[in-house]
């Protein structure tokens, strides 16, 4: 009989051939292999190194996994690739720009870097936060059911935390338009692309979330807002906005002569930009003291500067929840004006019924003109969402729910 390959050969023949043109589910079989193979090479290092309690990744959206970790003593961010708009340090990153002389090493990086990483961070660490859809192999391939089941088999914790559509039904969605008679981000989505529509995308969210209820002991996301597949209990998002970034009172209200009303859409089609654009064009006519500021693609620095001036943040209008920008024109004391309702969304609380102005895209030039007639009204609003924001949305108040949640981090989970 031929002598079969040491476990520390077959791994290094795989990296030896990782830059080759292969397909995605070749490369996935290679990354079990890597893996399974890593994990016990790794083992014995581990002993060695310090103990993690929660890794956390591997997308950094809208920094969710950096203030998670953040509010978890002994966490790690592990991360896919940088978010470009945020000069914020990871723990680890498993992509690197490709050079000149590193193409074939950021290739294989990006290729198998994930598995080796993931093999190292199960010996160390006592469970694992995912954030959003993405996966350290090509999880693509089972919606993450051999990674969750690999990391559970060996005794971790598995949390699941989605942010939006890595988990949301447009088609759901579009039947809940049907009955609200109020478009949504899921009717915006199968309008954009008929790809949304398709039975191999909402067969794709359907499996995500059987794989995420049999692995995860927890699962955040918003029940309506992100209207999914998930049938047992979840949790309500937490914001984890850093408590530094909410600002000292201002006396920006105190002269209104010139109102600044800016709008930062992360995603333009889904934030209802092109209705926001009409309606401020025609209001700059109507009110000339009206400064309208579109941000589009800016670094994180200079949209705080701008909600700093504003006195209107205009968030999005097919949601059912503000957005993080919303949070953090909140947390930056202006007049958020968005889609967002209790009836619609109660992982809100009723608490946040007062807290911002509502308007959908049919009704918004109403709303944002009702509150240029009463420009007495408008510091009231915004304290009143700053105090909602700081209870409800701040690092500080949902680090010691998420702490509550999740108990002591060598509990453990739930088979």
């Amino acid at each position: 009989m031929e002598a079969q390959p040491r476990p520390e050969e077959l791994l290094c023949e795989i990296l030896r051939t990782a830059a080759g043109g292969v397909s995605s589910s070749v490369i996935f079989t290679r990354q079990r292999v890597i893996l399974r193979v890593a994990f016990w090479l790794l083992k014995p290092f581990a002993f060695f190194t310090r103990r993690l309690d929660w890794v956390v990744g591997p997308e950094d959206i809208a920094l969710m996994a950096t203030h998670i970790a953040a509010a978890l003593p002994r966490s790690y961010t592990a991360i896919h690739a940088r978010n470009p708009f945020y000069a914020v340090e990871y723990d680890a990153v498993i992509q690197k720009p490709s050079t000149a002389l590193g193409g074939r090493i950021s290739v294989w990086r990006r290729l198998y870097g994930g598995p080796l990483l993931l093999a190292w961070l199960v010996n160390r660490s006592r469970g694992f936060i995912y954030v959003g859809g993405g996966a350290y192999l090509e999880g693509h391939h089972d919606e993450r059911e051999f990674e969750f089941a690999f990391i559970r088999r060996h005794g971790r914790r598995l949390v699941c935390y989605f942010t939006g559509n890595d988990i949301r039904s447009p088609k759901l969605m579009a039947q809940r338009a049907e009955r609200t008679g109020r478009p949504n981000i899921g009717t915006a989505l199968m309008a954009a692309d008929p790809v949304f529509a398709s039975d191999e995308y909402d067969d794709a969210r359907r499996l995500r979330a059987q794989v995420a209820e049999r692995y995860a002991e927890t699962i955040f996301t918003a029940r309506e807002d992100q209207l999914s597949y998930l049938t047992r209990p979840t949790r309500p998002f937490l914001y984890f906005y850093p408590d530094e970034l909410f600002a000292a009172a201002s006396d920006k209200f105190d002269s209104t002569e010139r109102v600044v009303v800016v709008h930062a859409p992360s995603n333009p089609l889904l934030k209802g930009t092109d209705a926001v654009r009409q309606v401020m064009a025609r209001i700059m006519q109507e009110n000339p003291g009206v400064d309208y500021r579109e941000l589009i693609g800016v670094p994180h620095e200079k949209v705080l500067r701008a909600l700093d001036e504003a006195h209107i943040a205009l968030n999005e209008f097919y949601s059912s929840m503000p957005g993080v920008f919303g949070v953090e024109a909140m947390a930056r004391r202006c007049v958020l004006v968005t889609s967002a309702r209790v009836a619609d969304e109660p992982d809100l609380g009723s608490e946040a019924a007062d807290a911002w102005v509502v308007a959908d895209v049919g009704t918004l030039h109403d709303v944002v003109t009702g509150i240029l007639s009463h420009p007495e009204r408008m510091a009231p609003q915004a304290e009143s969402g700053y105090e909602w924001a700081r209870l409800h949305a701040s690092a500080s108040a949902c680090s010691r729910v998420i702490a509550e949640i999740l108990g002591p981090p060598a509990a453990s989970a739930k088979a």
